[in-house]
Order: structure tokens, then C-alpha cells, then sequence
């Protein structure tokens, strides 16, 4: 909480820094922002210097000489220059060129700066601008625009992630080996999840003559493997709107108990790991690479890979997705990611030509061919292509990482971000397959960002969850009855939980997306 209020501090003296910055500079952006709404044209015949400032992860970057950059210089006559910064620091760093006056031409914000920073005119509005970018413009769901923007503004670009990238992946071998049959997507519920875990947990599905196997495995937070489960149950991801209200998950008395007495039941049984309170997220998966437990929560790479592993243990191991089960009202869904809360912004200070410039990059980037050069590169430098018209990759992938720049900076909506030219065609059917069934179950959190606006919770939430969790806990391995939930519930609002409510809502009607 001191860290959170420090941050809230160092926000604040950004916020007035800007303010006592923007006299010295009004002119510049009242120039710039007038220029916008004249649309000059911009003939591509002066070069443009233009800055980007992406994250770096784990070393990554590109040197100045990269042949992408390369590609890019020419095709728009521009000198791109990159200023990679690493991730933890980023947002630091950030700050401080804006309180300098110094920030970059293209740059990404979080959430609470993008809201903060809206007012100071140091993003530029994209609303007057879009119509002429058609790709950019369908690049993303409407929605996803909207969020955290002002009411006919456009200051951001959305930040796009895999929305629905998680799903069950199962051990179809084990559902063989016990006898029970495998679950139709149509028809598999919560029933029938639950007769699944059994088995695996009591009738030695790995046929080794051994109770060395567990039916449901999670971690000591009740995450892992249970969000299908939640939602089968009703609650909310984060927030659910009801009537026209966003509540969470912590009022829902109905379905915590229908949830919890889910779990109560197979602790109970002896299906669900009877070690789990000391498991944490990492405990979970090894348990599920050891081949001691069937039922895991993952991507596509993630079953290959997995799979691949667990065949050394059993050769006969083979995974499967699984649709998320039904619940008793007809629920199911995958965990949803909240997309679209952080942006990709242009400086609202810079000449209007740079822009114009951007946003034709921009537009450019987001169509087939740009993707599919920011993924995989240039032709003979990072893939060479075979008579018989086969790619394969050259060793510059691994030293070049071509694709960096699309999967941390900016990228289109496009779940399959993950296939290059060179990808083998069943690995890119079987990962666009995988994907088009979790984007079957869509299961969102309808709160669209809006906790930043909330004060309250910015201050007590985490405090509150952690109480709330060990109320939890104590039902599902029997310390404390079903119904305890309720005053757990009760703590919960009192303690902070209704002002949240009340804060949230007030932000919903004011800028929530409709």
C-alpha cells in the first residue's frame, strides 16, 4: 500500500509537472492540433525522423543497422530511431521524459496515465484522422477503442493482447484409460467434469498400479484451473453487469456457494489435491509435467510443448483441449483478458506531418503484408524462400528477433501472432483451430478499466481480496461452513467493498462504454 500510495504521488507531481510545462508549449500544441484538423498532406518527399520507445524484455532489442528498420526508412522515408526500454523500468522512464517535456513520438501508456495525461494535450486525437486509415480504423473491436477514451475522442490506440488465449488442455489417454467416454463439446458439464476428476484422482489413470495421481489440481489462491469453473458457476470475471450495475464477485452469495460447495465436495471425495493450500501456480504445472495430475490451463504452444514433454514420461500421453463445462444455468466461458485499457499513443506536440507519416505506417502495419513483415522479416536476411515455394527460417530469427517489435510494441487484433512464414501449415491450422474455440467462450470482465477511477479501491482491494480468499479456503477444506460466506460478504462491503461499488458505478455512468 505505501508502494501503491508513492505511485499515486509520483502520478500526481507528473500530472502538475505537465500542467506547468504546457504554457511553454501551447502554442506549439494549439499549431499541432489546428494543423490535424486542416489534414495537411503530406507527399513523402522530406524525411522524417521519428522516435519510438518500445519495451525490452529480457535483453531483446534491435540494433540501429536491423534490417526491418532498414525496410521501414525506405518504404516511408523516415530515420526510425528506437529507444528500447526495459519493461520493469519503462513506465519510470517514461515519467521522466514527460515531466521534461521530452516525450517520444510513439510510445505506450498504462491505463492510469493515459487517463491522467488526457487533459494536458500531449496525445493526439485520432477521432478527426481515423477515417482516412480504413485498416487502422477495423484493426480492433469498437469497443476496444472506446475504453478509457473520452466520448468522441480517439487518444489511443488500443494495446492489443490474445483476448481468449487459455483453455482446458486434458489427457485424452487418461479419460481412455479409465473407461469414461470423451466429452462432447455440446453436451460436457460440470457433472461430467466432476465424474472426470474423480477418475483421475481414485482409478490409476496412468495404469501404473500406483494412487500417485490427483483428480483437481490448483494453487493456494484458487486460480489455476478454476476459472472455468467460476464461470460455469456464474461469478463475475472481476466485474459482471447486472441490471445495468457492475458488482463483483465478492456480492455474489449464490454462486460463491454453489462454486465453493463444487470444490468442497471433491476435497471432501478425495478428488481434488489434498495438498493444494501449499501449491502455488509453478507447483501446479510441475505436478501436471510430472504426469501427476490430467487437467491443465494453457495456450496452444503450451499443449505442443507439453505434450511433447509428457511423452517422454508415457509415450502413449496425448493432450487435448477441452471446451469449458456448462454450468447449472447453461454458463460456460474461458478466461477473458480486459484488452484494450493501455494504448499506443502519438504525440499530440510533434509536427503534423510526423504524424500523418505515423498513421500511414500504422495503416500499413496492420494488413497482411505489414504483419507478416513485422512478424517474420525480410525476406533473405530472416527467411529464404525454396523453389518449391517452402520458407525456412535463416539464424538471424534467433539473433535479429524480427518479431519483437510487433508482439511488444504494437500489433493488429490477430490471435495467431504466434505463426511465421516458415511455421509448419499443420502447427498454423492446429493453432488457429485452438484459437477459434476459445474465442467460442468468451467470458469478460465488464468493468473496461474502470478501477482507476476508484480510489478507494486502489487502496483497499488487495487487502480485501486477500480476507475474502481465506474465508474461501477454510469452506472448501471444511473449517468453516458454506454459508460463512455470507459474512464474508458482509466484511467484504463494510470494510470498503460498497464504497468500491458505489465508485466504480459512478465512473460506469460517466465514461463506461455502453
Amino acid at each position: 500500500m505505501r508502494k501503491q500510495a508513492a505511485l499515486l504521488l509520483s502520478g500526481m507531481m507528473i500530472v502538475s509537472a505537465l500542467a506547468g510545462c504546457s504554457s511553454s508549449s501551447d502554442q506549439a500544441g494549439q499549431t499541432a492540433q489546428s494543423t490535424n484538423k486542416a489534414s495537411v498532406a503530406d507527399d513523402k518527399k522530406e524525411k522524417l525522423t521519428i522516435t519510438f520507445m518500445p519495451e525490452s524484455w529480457s535483453g531483446g532489442k534491435w540494433k540501429e543497422d536491423h534490417a526491418t528498420i532498414k525496410y521501414l526508412n525506405e518504404k516511408f522515408n523516415i530515420d526510425l530511431k528506437l529507444m528500447w526500454t526495459d519493461g520493469p523500468t519503462y513506465k519510470d522512464k517514461l515519467n521522466v521524459l514527460a515531466a521534461s517535456g521530452s516525450l517520444p513520438d510513439v510510445y505506450r501508456v498504462s491505463p492510469d496515465n493515459f487517463t491522467k495525461w488526457q487533459n494536458e494535450g500531449i496525445f493526439m486525437d485520432l477521432a478527426p484522422q481515423l477515417s482516412k486509415y480504413p485498416n487502422l480504423a477495423k484493426a480492433f473491436p469498437e469497443n476496444q477503442w472506446k475504453l478509457l477514451n473520452p466520448k468522441d475522442k480517439e487518444f489511443g490506440i488500443p494495446l492489443w493482447e490474445i483476448e481468449n488465449r487459455d483453455s482446458y488442455q486434458i489427457r485424452a489417454d487418461w479419460i481412455r484409460n479409465v473407461g469414461l467416454p470423451m466429452p462432447k463439446e455440446d453436451t460436457f458439464n460440470v457433472d461430467e467434469f466432476y465424474q472426470i476428476m474423480k477418475a483421475f484422482a481414485l482409478n490409476d489413470p496412468d495404469k501404473n498400479g500406483k494412487k500417485d495421481t490427483v483428480g483437481f489440481a490448483t494453487d493456494n489462491d484458487l486460480g489455476m484451473n478454476t476459472f472455468q469453473l467460476r464461470t460455469a458457476f456464474g461469478l463475475a470475471n472481476g466485474w459482471k453487469l447486472v441490471d445495468g450495475k457492475l458488482i463483483p464477485q465478492y456480492v455474489q452469495s449464490k454462486e460463491q456457494k454453489d462454486f465453493l460447495g463444487y470444490l468442497r465436495k471433491m476435497y471432501q471425495e478425495g478428488i481434488m489435491d489434498k495438498d493444494f493450500l501449499s501449491k502455488k501456480y509453478n507447483n501446479v504445472y510441475e505436478m501436471f509435467q510430472g504426469g501427476k495430475a490430467g487437467i491443465y490451463t494453457s495456450h496452444p504452444l503450451g499443449l505442443r510443448t507439453d505434450n511433447e514433454k509428457l511423452k517422454k514420461i508415457d509415450p502413449n500421453a496425448e493432450l487435448i483441449q477441452l471446451s469449458p463445462p456448462v454450468g447449472p444455468s447453461g454458463l460456460r466461458g474461458n478466461p477473458s483478458n480486459l484488452i484494450g485499457t493501455s494504448k499506443v499513443v502519438i504525440n499530440g506536440k510533434i509536427d503534423a506531418k510526423k504524424q500523418q507519416r505515423i498513421l500511414e505506417m500504422f495503416d500499413w502495419w496492420v494488413t497482411d503484408e505489414g504483419t507478416d513483415i513485422m512478424k517474420s522479416g525480410i525476406e533473405g536476411v530472416h527467411y529464404t524462400k525454396s523453389a518449391d515455394g517452402k520458407f525456412a527460417a535463416t539464424p538471424l530469427v534467433d539473433t535479429d528477433l524480427p518479431r519483437i517489435l510487433n508482439n511488444w510494441f504494437f500489433k493488429r487484433a490477430d490471435a495467431n501472432l504466434g505463426n511465421f512464414r516458415w511455421t509448419d501449415p499443420a502447427i498454423a491450422k492446429f493453432d488457429e483451430t485452438y484459437n477459434n474455440n476459445n474465442a467460442k467462450y468468451p467470458y469478460r470482465n465488464d468493468s473496461g478499466g474502470l478501477e482507476i477511477y476508484s480510489e478507494t479501491y486502489n487502496q483497499k482491494w488487495n487487502d480485501l481480496d486477500t480476507k475474502f480468499k481465506e474465508t474461501q479456503l477454510k469452506i472448501v477444506i471444511g473449517e468453516e461452513p458454506v454459508d460463512s460466506i455470507d459474512k464474508a460478504i458482509a466484511a467484504w462491503k463494510a470494510n470498503g467493498g460498497d464504497k468500491i461499488i458505489q465508485e466504480m458505478n459512478d465512473a460506469y455512468a460517466k465514461y463506461g462504454v455502453k
